[in-house]
C-alpha cells in the first residue's frame, strides 16, 4: 500500500480511539488532584500515583518508539502477533518484571513535566498515525512483528485500564471516552482467555458458572 492510499475506516477508527484515550489521559494527569497525590500509593500495588501516570505515558508512547525503530520496508520471518498473542508474550517477557522500577524512575521528572509529556504525545500520535499506511508493520518484543493497527489495539488496553486506575487512585471521575474503546478491550481480553484456557472454559465462565472448575489454576478471569 502506498503512502497516498486512503486509510480504510477500520484503521481510522482504531487510531482515533488511541489518540482520544491519550488526550483524556493527558487531561487527567494534568489535574490538580493528580498533582496532590503524586507521591501517594496508587490503586496498583507497589506503584505511586506518579509511577502509574508515567507508566501510562510510556505504554502509549511505545507506538511512536516502535515505529521509529522499525523500517517501513521490513518483512516478518514469523507469523504476525495478534493483540492477544502479543500480551501472552509480553507477560512472559523479562521487561514485565521491571515495570515498577522503570515507572518510578520516569515519574521523577515530576507531575507537570509528565502531564506535558503526555499532551505532546497525544499531538504526535495524531500526526503520525494519520500518515502511516494500513499495512504498516512494527517490531516489538524482541523483533516479533504485528500490524500498527493491532499494536494500537494493545495500547487501548494499556491506556484505558490505566486511565481508570489513575482516576480511582486520585478520587476523580473516569474520563468519558468513545464506547468503542472498552468494547475493543473486552474483545481482546476474551481472546486472551480463549488462548490461555480454550473456548469451553471461557463459555462456562461466561454462561455456566456451575460447571466451571474450582481449581484456581483453571480460573479464566481475570486474564492478567
Amino acid at each position: 500500500m502506498t503512502p497516498d492510499t486512503p486509510l480504510p475506516p477500520e484503521s481510522i477508527q482504531v487510531r482515533r480511539l488511541v489518540v482520544e484515550a491519550v488526550e483524556r489521559a493527558a487531561e487527567l494527569i494534568a489535574a490538580p488532584a493528580t498533582a496532590e497525590r503524586w507521591n501517594h500509593p496508587s490503586a496498583l500495588e507497589g506503584m505511586t500515583v506518579g509511577a502509574l501516570a508515567a507508566h501510562l505515558v510510556r505504554a502509549a508512547g511505545a507506538t511512536i518508539a516502535y515505529l521509529d525503530r522499525t523500517p517501513s520496508e521490513q518483512s516478518p520471518a514469523d507469523e504476525l502477533l495478534t493483540p492477544s498473542t502479543y500480551f501472552h508474550a509480553a507477560i512472559a517477557s523479562p521487561i514485565h518484571d521491571q515495570i515498577k522500577t522503570v515507572s518510578s524512575d520516569e515519574a521523577s521528572i515530576g507531575h507537570q513535566a509528565t502531564a506535558e509529556k503526555c499532551s505532546r504525545l497525544a499531538h504526535e500520535l495524531s500526526d503520525r498515525l494519520s500518515t502511516e499506511p494500513a499495512d504498516r508493520l512494527i517490531a516489538a518484543l524482541g523483533g516479533r512483528f504485528l500490524t500498527l493497527d493491532d499494536f494500537c489495539r494493545t495500547r487501548m488496553i494499556e491506556v484505558l485500564l490505566h486511565l481508570d486506575d489513575l482516576a480511582v487512585s486520585t478520587d476523580q471521575p473516569r474520563p468519558e471516552t468513545d464506547p468503542e474503546g472498552p468494547a475493543l478491550v473486552i474483545d481482546i481480553c476474551i481472546n486472551i482467555a480463549r488462548n490461555l484456557h480454550g473456548d469451553w472454559p471461557v463459555l462456562y465462565a461466561l454462561a455456566r458458572n456451575e460447571r466451571a472448575t474450582s481449581d484456581r489454576s483453571s480460573r479464566v478471569f481475570p486474564v492478567f
